[in-house]
Protein backbone atom coordinates (compact mmCIF):
# COMPACT_ATOMS: atom_id res chain seq x y z
CA UNK A 1 0.00 0.00 0.00
CA UNK A 2 2.99 2.45 0.57
CA UNK A 3 4.14 2.05 -3.06
CA UNK A 4 0.86 2.63 -4.26
CA UNK A 5 0.56 6.01 -2.26
CA UNK A 6 4.18 7.29 -2.97
CA UNK A 7 2.98 6.56 -6.87
CA UNK A 8 0.16 8.89 -6.82
CA UNK A 9 2.07 11.70 -5.71
CA UNK A 10 3.58 11.67 -9.43
CA UNK A 11 -0.11 11.45 -11.05
CA UNK A 12 -1.56 15.05 -12.54
CA UNK A 13 -4.52 16.13 -11.27
CA UNK A 14 -7.40 17.64 -13.08
CA UNK A 15 -7.03 20.78 -10.53
CA UNK A 16 -3.86 21.08 -11.94
CA UNK A 17 -5.08 22.37 -15.21
CA UNK A 18 -6.41 25.69 -13.65
CA UNK A 19 -5.32 28.49 -15.41
CA UNK A 20 -4.18 28.91 -18.97
CA UNK A 21 -2.05 26.54 -21.28
CA UNK A 22 -0.76 26.96 -25.16
CA UNK A 23 -1.08 23.81 -27.21
CA UNK A 24 2.19 23.17 -28.28
CA UNK A 25 1.52 20.00 -30.51
CA UNK A 26 -1.28 18.47 -32.02
CA UNK A 27 -1.03 14.22 -32.17
CA UNK A 28 2.75 13.99 -32.23
CA UNK A 29 2.94 17.49 -34.60
CA UNK A 30 4.32 20.90 -33.17
CA UNK A 31 2.03 23.83 -33.85
CA UNK A 32 3.43 26.50 -36.10
CA UNK A 33 0.63 28.98 -36.05
CA UNK A 34 1.50 32.80 -35.58
CA UNK A 35 -0.94 32.88 -32.89
CA UNK A 36 -0.86 30.31 -30.59
CA UNK A 37 -3.82 28.28 -29.69
CA UNK A 38 -4.30 27.86 -25.73
CA UNK A 39 -6.42 26.40 -23.72
CA UNK A 40 -7.81 28.36 -20.12
CA UNK A 41 -9.69 25.66 -17.35
CA UNK A 42 -11.58 27.38 -14.41
CA UNK A 43 -11.52 24.43 -11.85
CA UNK A 44 -13.95 26.04 -9.54
CA UNK A 45 -16.64 26.38 -12.38
CA UNK A 46 -15.42 23.38 -14.87
CA UNK A 47 -15.72 25.57 -17.67
CA UNK A 48 -12.62 25.41 -20.32
CA UNK A 49 -12.57 28.39 -23.27
CA UNK A 50 -9.98 28.93 -25.59
CA UNK A 51 -8.05 29.76 -28.90
CA UNK A 52 -8.15 27.24 -31.55
CA UNK A 53 -6.22 29.05 -33.92
CA UNK A 54 -9.00 31.15 -35.62
CA UNK A 55 -12.08 30.63 -33.44
CA UNK A 56 -12.73 31.01 -29.61
CA UNK A 57 -13.88 27.80 -27.96
CA UNK A 58 -16.08 27.20 -24.52
CA UNK A 59 -17.04 24.13 -22.96
CA UNK A 60 -17.40 22.49 -19.44
CA UNK A 61 -15.62 19.13 -18.07
CA UNK A 62 -16.72 17.14 -15.53
CA UNK A 63 -13.99 15.17 -13.19
CA UNK A 64 -14.53 11.93 -13.07
CA UNK A 65 -14.85 10.77 -9.86
CA UNK A 66 -13.08 7.70 -9.48
CA UNK A 67 -9.67 8.54 -11.53
CA UNK A 68 -8.09 11.91 -10.47
CA UNK A 69 -6.92 12.66 -13.90
CA UNK A 70 -10.12 11.54 -16.12
CA UNK A 71 -12.39 14.28 -17.34
CA UNK A 72 -15.08 15.02 -20.11
CA UNK A 73 -15.10 18.04 -22.37
CA UNK A 74 -19.45 18.51 -22.44
CA UNK A 75 -20.33 20.47 -25.47
CA UNK A 76 -17.84 22.16 -26.57
CA UNK A 77 -18.80 24.73 -28.96
CA UNK A 78 -16.72 27.60 -31.05
CA UNK A 79 -17.08 30.64 -32.91
CA UNK A 80 -17.58 29.94 -36.88
CA UNK A 81 -15.30 32.34 -38.22
CA UNK A 82 -13.86 31.59 -41.86
CA UNK A 83 -10.22 30.95 -41.22
CA UNK A 84 -6.80 30.50 -43.07
CA UNK A 85 -5.32 27.83 -40.89
CA UNK A 86 -8.92 25.63 -40.82
CA UNK A 87 -6.88 22.21 -41.21
CA UNK A 88 -5.02 22.99 -37.72
CA UNK A 89 -7.94 24.04 -36.01
CA UNK A 90 -10.28 21.19 -37.13
CA UNK A 91 -7.31 18.84 -35.76
CA UNK A 92 -6.92 20.45 -32.87
CA UNK A 93 -10.73 20.42 -31.75
CA UNK A 94 -11.06 17.27 -33.08
CA UNK A 95 -8.03 16.25 -30.28
CA UNK A 96 -10.01 17.73 -28.08
CA UNK A 97 -12.88 16.17 -28.81
CA UNK A 98 -11.38 12.91 -27.58
CA UNK A 99 -9.67 13.61 -24.52
CA UNK A 100 -9.85 11.88 -21.73
CA UNK A 101 -7.60 12.07 -19.19
CA UNK A 102 -4.45 14.60 -18.27
CA UNK A 103 -1.20 13.51 -17.59
CA UNK A 104 2.15 15.04 -16.61
CA UNK A 105 3.92 15.78 -19.43
CA UNK A 106 7.98 15.57 -20.54
CA UNK A 107 9.12 18.48 -18.64
CA UNK A 108 7.86 20.71 -15.71
CA UNK A 109 5.04 23.33 -16.44
CA UNK A 110 4.07 20.56 -19.59
CA UNK A 111 0.74 18.59 -19.48
CA UNK A 112 -0.30 15.66 -22.06
CA UNK A 113 -3.90 15.43 -22.83
CA UNK A 114 -4.66 11.83 -23.62
CA UNK A 115 -7.75 9.98 -24.94
CA UNK A 116 -9.05 6.73 -23.51
CA UNK A 117 -6.26 4.26 -25.26
CA UNK A 118 -3.71 6.82 -23.36
CA UNK A 119 -2.50 7.96 -27.04
CA UNK A 120 -0.80 11.69 -26.50
CA UNK A 121 -3.69 14.21 -28.11
CA UNK A 122 -2.08 17.46 -27.01
CA UNK A 123 0.82 18.41 -25.18
CA UNK A 124 0.38 22.39 -23.75
CA UNK A 125 2.86 24.17 -21.90
CA UNK A 126 1.66 26.23 -18.60
CA UNK A 127 1.07 30.14 -20.24
CA UNK A 128 3.20 32.50 -18.05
Amino acid sequence: MLGSSCKSVSVFKVQDLDGRWTIVSVQNEPVTLENMPWLEFNIEAKRVHGYTGCNTLSAGFEPDSKDVSAFQMITPITTMMACIHFESESTILQAINNVTNAKKGETPGQVKLVDKDGNTLLVMEKAA
